[in-house]
């Protein structure tokens, strides 16, 4: 015990993986910024690619399910030309496992990965199975079928390529080391990168996409990159080559000490990750944070983000010199992003129970989190140096669910907003949908208005104009009452939000789709399939989505859905008179 313990906490250690790397920095509260995607002067071909685009897409969280429907959301809208059409992609959560392979993985097509939408006469499991795309097909490590429905024949062998990947590849391995002699010489490793390492291994490593010490980039930095790290391995996203939206993702760094007294709220900040840039666009004093420093107001480039500033701030110079920090054992820096992003463990910060763990389990348990080494232009040592801290970063469960708020940072004009967080028909789990509008939670205990959690300062999280919510919430109901996904086509006035550095006073155009069970496509269903769903799929818990069989229907669900919504959104892109928005 004493030596598994001495080894435990041998792993929390990371190591400079450099003395000194130059990346480009970016502070979004100067006067003149402008987000990087938009830049020409940094990446042209990208802001030639998106320029006079207003539409984006928010795909929610919740763990398999998040993956599922966005498959087939995805294809569906890229059947319909929308994707096309779209500025950004902005991921969350669960469907992070989604939105990185889909710009990064090179062994499909889109067409592959996506599968084609299926008749509903030949949604057999076998079918379905065989036929829904790779982006799920290649999840092998999951099960097949649901627990219980597996049926007396061996499993569908799993692809050739994942076939050749072993857990020593992915860590560059020598043939002649094996695998036990590998891991040792990567010891001692970091703790922290246990949840990146393991989900990597279901959700990356089929695609190739987990290599130790990789990096990635946006496809328009590569020729650079390559400069930068001769030797390593470079995933690129493909946006602009493949008439895709930017792809952007949030997560949070966390305090995991607050929150534990009624007195003291909890506190997390939001994260962005894109393939040109990660970091946290709004900036947090001392005294706004509470958690001993100023954090925030920086972009850097992927790479450089988990990582020490060298040299004093300069204000002038773009371009700065940081060491890089990295675990001993990893799968490399998108494994980390998925990681952050998808790390489920984190949110028990949020949890009402949270407040009657000790102290000192808490710490322990921390260990386990993911962290990254975080700086700030706004904490500054005697020598002007920024000062960086080790902090824990991760899937909080506060902001992550909806993944409309990097849009509205960005002001994008039009948005189609997918949301399946009506937990078991249960309307009180859209707690990311209510604090939106600035709503109070009906969970027990109840989130104050405006929050998504009983534990946080009111109005943490509202973006949207209160007085607007009880229409738009009457029609959800409605929905529910007939059985049937919510379609909801509004016109919202966006309102002030400084913790989420949302400047509001302006009109946005969304169409709401709130995914709920529909009578008419699960009775549509061979009945084989649906005897194998729960009566209120897909809308499971976020743990609870377990097989490919499940996952495929889901994303046969969410294709038939966006058919549904395609005319509404392209009526919306269509249109710029308010009068045609009544909500």
């Amino acid at each position: 015990m004493t030596l598994l313990l001495s080894w435990a906490l041998a792993l929390t250690s990371s190591v400079p993986t450099s003395s000194g790397t130059a990346s480009r920095a970016w502070r979004p509260s100067e006067s003149n910024f402008v987000f990087p995607e938009n830049a020409e002067e940094w990446s042209a071909s990208l802001a030639q690619h998106l320029a006079g685009k207003e539409f984006g897409i928010a795909l929610a969280g919740g763990g398999a399910r998040g993956l599922a429907l966005g498959h087939g959301i995805l294809r569906e809208m890229r059947e319909a030309g929308l994707l096309e059409k779209a500025k950004y992609l902005s991921v969350t959560s669960g469907s992070v496992w989604l939105g990185i392979p889909f710009y990064y993985q090179t062994l499909d097509s889109l067409e592959t990965y996506l599968g084609r939408t299926l008749p509903f006469d030949q949604m057999l499991p076998k079918t379905l199975l065989q036929e829904t795309g790779t982006g799920i097909s290649r999840l092998s490590e999951l099960r097949e079928y649901p627990k219980g429905h597996e049926p007396k024949r061996p499993r569908l062998r799993r692809l050739n390529a994942s076939d050749n990947l072993t857990a020593a590849s992915m860590l560059d391995c020598p043939t002649d080391e094996g695998w036990c002699a590998c891991m040792v010489s990567r010891f001692p490793g970091s703790a922290y990168q246990l949840w990146p390492l393991f989900s990597a291994s279901i959700f990356l490593h089929p695609f190739e996409l987990a290599g130790y010490d990789s990096v990635h980039c946006h496809e328009s930095q590569l020729e650079r990159m390559k400069k930068q790290f001769p030797s390593k391995t470079i995933y690129t996203a493909k946006d602009v080559s493949r008439k895709l939206p930017f792809l952007l993702s949030q997560s949070a760094i966390l305090a995991p000490y607050t929150g534990l007294e009624t007195k003291d709220s909890l506190r997390t900040f939001p994260l962005e990750q894109t393939p040109l840039y990660t970091g946290t666009v709004p900036a947090y004093s001392k005294n706004q944070s509470k958690i001993g420093h100023g954090l925030g107001d920086l972009l850097l480039e992927p790479f450089a983000w988990d990582s020490k500033m060298l040299n004093p701030w300069n204000e002038s110079n773009p371009e700065l010199s940081v060491q890089l920090n990295r675990g001993w054992v990893n799968f490399g820096d998108l494994a980390t992003w998925q990681g952050v992003a998808t790390a489920y463990v984190a949110d028990f910060q949020i949890r009402t129970w949270a407040d009657r763990i000790p102290h000192c389990l808490i710490a322990e348990g921390e260990k386990l989190l993911p962290h990254a080494e975080i700086w700030s232009p706004l904490d500054l040592d005697a020598n002007a140096v920024p000062v960086s801290y080790e902090q824990a970063v991760g899937d909080a469960g506060i902001y992550d669910d909806v993944g409309h708020i990097p849009l509205l940072r960005r002001k994008v004009m039009k948005m189609a907003i997918f949301t399946s967080e009506a937990i078991h028909m249960d309307l009180c789990q859209m707690t990311y949908v209510l604090a939106a509008f600035g709503q109070p939670g009906c969970l027990d205990p109840p989130n104050p208005p405006g929050a998504s959690n009983p534990k946080m300062e009111a109005g943490t999280l509202t973006v949207f104009e209160p007085s607007e919510f009880p229409t738009f919430w009457s029609q959800v109901q409605s929905a529910l009452q007939r059985n049937e996904s919510a379609v909801i086509r509004g016109r919202y006035t966006v309102v002030d939000n400084e913790y989420l550095a949302i400047k509001g006073g302006w009109k946005v155009d969304i169409v709401w789709v709130i995914i709920f069970p529909s009578k008419t496509f699960r009775q549509s269903l061979p009945k084989e399939t649906q005897t194998m769903l729960p009566s209120y799929f897909p809308n499971d818990f976020a743990a609870e989505m377990t097989s490919r069989l499940e996952m495929t229907v889901a994303s046969q669900y969410g294709s038939w859905l966006q058919r549904s919504v395609t005319k509404e959104i392209e009526e919306m892109l269509r249109s710029s008179d308010p009068t045609e928005f009544i909500i």
